[in-house]
């Protein structure tokens, strides 16, 4: 018999030093979002229920009442906000967002269930500009808080749909998109009827890799005029991002986002040895009434953002005399300690010290090295 007092399975207690760390990378995060002229926003937890809601908890409430339902993504509540609130706002609008998501479900990659999200959003401006913006503060973001080896992995939707939007029968559509999915080349070029489609199918399969490696290549390809100007705006932003050494830009253009608010560029941040991506974006459009608007945003997953930061932890934790003149204790802080009160006899501060997990006590008007 279960045991009805557990936390259930995808959620825990965060209990260890890492609450602290990614408090302290979320506020990093957004500082630097702010300083770029994104303003910060605070959305609900609770939403009406939508039809596309589907990894959602549903709160439970009388026939007569509108459904709710806990957040799962804060992406969409920022839609909403840009098409209700701000729909008479100059454009674009800057926003950046930070917040805990519950989801029904985790994955074999995120078996997580609640984790905090932190992000921002360009909305209202179709410019390879606003990509290129999105995409370096992300990468700036993640360097200042201690990400190493980072992979960025761009695609696009419009380079697959030349090939979907042709394909009429729905059944067929759907095993393609199960074979392309499981990379299985074979199996997708099979279903493809066409000699030119199958054609351009499979060099999208061969063209997946290194950036610069596939420069010439790519050039060869014989597209539609909207999938060369898609390709142009790939080549503007890998020419504006400022890689540091040891990062790097993977194209695959046989990669497609299963989340129905992605029409068009999509990213995603992985880092070498860590399970799941650590951030991902892209292109959007918002629907407000007869008008439609172009977007572009990404998301931070802190849970595998803490797991893909080098940072050690090099706080430095001092027990102090509860009764120590006020002005010292706001100098040790300003130092970067982090003072912890002491409320037993001064004679056992040194006994003390190691149990509270401090690198350091205050004794004799001194900063003593444990």
């Amino acid at each position: 018999m279960k045991n009805k007092s557990l936390i259930p399975e995808g959620f825990k207690d965060h209990v260890d030093f890492n609450t602290n760390v990614e408090h302290e990378y979320k506020n990093k995060m957004i500082d630097i979002f702010i300083s770029n002229g994104f303003d910060l926003v605070k959305t609900p937890l609770l939403e009406f229920y939508k039809a596309n809601s589907s990894n959602c908890f549903f709160i439970q409430s009388k026939k007569q009442d509108h459904k709710l339902f806990v957040r799962d993504d804060i992406t969409p509540q920022i839609i909403r906000i840009a098409s209700s609130r701000f729909n008479n706002k100059i454009r674009p609008i800057k926003l950046c967002y930070y917040g805990e998501v519950i989801r029904k479900k985790g994955t074999m990659l995120r078996p997580e269930r609640q984790f905090l999200q932190v992000g921002s959003e360009i909305i209202g401006s179709d410019s390879i500009l606003a990509d290129i913006e999105i995409i370096n503060l992300a990468y700036k973001s993640l360097k200042e808080i201690g990400i190493k080896n980072i992979t960025l992995e761009l695609t696009s939707k419009v380079f697959l749909d030349e090939i979907f939007s042709r394909i009429k029968d729905i059944n067929l559509l759907k095993k393609l998109k199960i074979f392309i999915q499981q990379k299985d080349k074979k199996n997708s070029l099979k279903l493809i009827k066409n000699k030119n489609y199958k054609l351009y199918l499979d060099s999208l399969f061969s063209f997946a890799g290194n950036f610069s490696d596939l420069e010439k290549k790519i050039n060869q390809l014989s597209l539609s005029s909207r999938s060369k100007q898609e390709l142009k705006n790939i080549k503007k932003i890998v020419n504006k991002i400022n890689f540091k050494k040891n990062d790097q830009i993977l194209l695959d253009f046989t990669e497609f986002n299963k989340k129905n608010y992605h029409d068009g560029m999509k990213f995603t941040f992985f880092a070498k040895n860590v399970r799941g991506e650590i951030a991902s974006g892209g292109r959007y459009k918002i629907k407000n009434k007869l008008k439609q608007e172009s977007a572009i945003g990404f998301t931070c997953f802190m849970d595998t953002v803490l797991r893909a930061s080098s940072f050690q932890n090099s706080s430095k934790k001092i027990l102090i005399p509860f009764d120590i003149n006020e002005s010292i204790k706001n100098n040790l802080i300003k130092k970067n300690y982090i003072v912890f009160s002491f409320f037993g006899d001064i004679s056992d501060i040194n006994k003390f010290a190691k149990k509270y997990f401090c690198t350091h006590i205050y004794d004799n008007n001194r900063i003593k090295k444990i």
